[in-house]
């Protein structure tokens, strides 16, 4: 019997919308609005520097782009450039720009594409190295910048606040993604990113001033700061002993010089018995960080139902800011605020005119250049089409003459044929008539001699 092969399996060649597509167009719309931001520094800067800018894109995690190299010697590369060649292809949402000069150091938040630009002063930054060196147990997991971290503004005011204050509260909501209260899941609530707005009187400032000045400290102080804090979150089981709770955390401890487990919990084994100080950290310190788990949380012990205590690990990098000027667009247009400049309507209005002006005188002066380039560029295009046509003129020309003298030679040749036929016939009629002319005479002498 013949073989007989497999079933064939039927291909369909369209394309059916099952509930997977729609979910994941949902899925892809939800994630183009998500906020993602790039952290570079511009133009010559020191060490201390380029690692405060590899910290903020520690804290910008996990939509940002934590390995991007700029070229920071190449002054000419403004914002709006990288706006213009980043924001469509990577879809970033906020600029954050570090520049340095001989004076200050300064910050630049902006919106892309079309802006608004906040421009702060960096009064003072501490590293995250330099937290991490102080503390007696530096927090280090990278799971926790897997997630967003949860935005706390403080101290900003309510809908009675200053436009500019307005706009730094929203300008920092607005570089992360928002959190639903509904659907976030407790796991991904690792980090906590806090706004601080510093508010101080002039009298209070004056005392501030005067007892920096008293301790050395070359700080001028300023109203209207804001100081960003970049914080873990930890948490332990409440209301067990310390010793307990290191075994929960499976962190096995020093039996050699015990007899039972039992004198390790009751602490008979040694002098002292347990007390306060055995219990967590967080809840000798602050019973109002205890708090209900409704689900799982990192660490063990953290079961849903379980009370346990939240603790706050600072992670870095510490920095205070003064804003100094907003602008209405990316780094360029109008000047909505200066904290240093003010000025009167009037010159208000004389600078936008003036700047109207030289808009205007800017756009006709490149109107003109680009009308000579392409005036220039079509003369060169007709200059070199009146070569290209006098090289084809010389071409064919040329051609024709050779053509001619082909022609020429040809019939030459002919006509000579001609003549040496004509010759060949003639030399053959005169030998002819040579050859009659003999005759004659022959005829004649024998007529002559016959006479005779």
């Amino acid at each position: 019997m013949p073989r007989r092969g497999r079933k064939r399996k039927k291909t369909r060649t369209h394309v059916v919308e099952t509930d997977e597509r729609i979910t994941s167009a949902l899925h892809s719309n939800d994630e183009l609005k998500i906020p993602r931001s790039l952290v570079i520094r511009r133009g010559k800067t020191e060490s201390e520097l380029v690692e405060l800018v590899a910290d903020l894109r520690k804290l910008m995690r996990p939509y940002t782009a934590v390995n991007f190299k700029e070229d920071a010697r190449n002054r000419k590369v403004t914002l709006s450039h990288y706006a213009n060649s980043l924001s469509g292809a990577m879809g970033v949402t906020h600029i954050l720009a570090l520049s340095q000069n001989s004076s200050k150091i300064t910050l630049r938040m902006g919106r892309t594409p079309s802006g608004p630009t906040l421009s702060f002063r960096v009064k003072r930054f501490t590293l995250g190295r330099q937290i991490r060196s102080v503390q007696r147990r530096p927090y280090d997991s990278t799971k926790a910048f897997e997630s967003p971290p949860i935005v706390v503004t403080n101290n900003f005011g309510d809908v009675s606040a200053a436009p500019h204050v307005k706009l730094m509260r929203i300008t920092f909501q607005n570089m992360f993604p928002a959190i639903n209260v509904s659907t976030v899941k407790l796991s991904d609530c690792r980090r906590v990113v806090l706004f601080n707005f510093i508010r101080r009187d002039v009298s209070e400032k004056s005392e501030e001033q005067q007892k920096s000045k008293a301790d050395g400290e070359n700080d001028d102080l300023e109203d209207e700061e804001v100081e960003i804090r970049h914080y873990a979150i930890r948490a332990k089981p409440v209301g067990v002993d310390r010793k307990v709770r290191r075994l929960v955390e499976a962190k096995i401890p020093n039996l050699s010089k015990l007899n039972d487990i039992s004198e390790y919990i009751t602490n008979s084994g040694g002098p002292g018995v347990a007390n306060a100080g055995d219990m967590s950290d967080s809840e000798a310190e602050d019973e109002t960080s205890h708090v209900v788990l409704p689900s799982k949380y990192r660490g063990k012990g953290n079961n849903p139902s379980q009370k346990s205590a939240l603790k706050l690990v600072e992670l870095g990098p510490r920095l205070r800011l003064k804003l100094y000027k907003v602008e209405r667009g990316l780094a360029a247009g109008d000047v909505m605020y200066h904290a240093y400049v003010h000025k009167t309507p009037k010159e208000i209005a004389e600078l936008k005119s003036r700047k109207e002006g030289e808009a205007v005188l800017k756009k006709r002066r490149r109107e003109e250049q680009e009308a000579n380039v392409a005036r220039k560029k079509k003369a060169k295009e007709e200059k070199k089409e009146a070569r290209e046509q006098r090289r084809k003129e010389r071409e064919e020309k040329a051609m024709a003459e050779l053509r001619g003298e082909a022609m020429g030679t040809g019939g030459g040749d002919v006509d000579n044929d001609d003549d040496d036929d004509e010759s060949e016939s003639g030399s053959d009629g005169d030998s002819g008539e040579e050859e009659s002319t003999g005759e004659d005479q022959s005829g004649g002498s024998s007529g002559g001699e016959s006479d005779e």
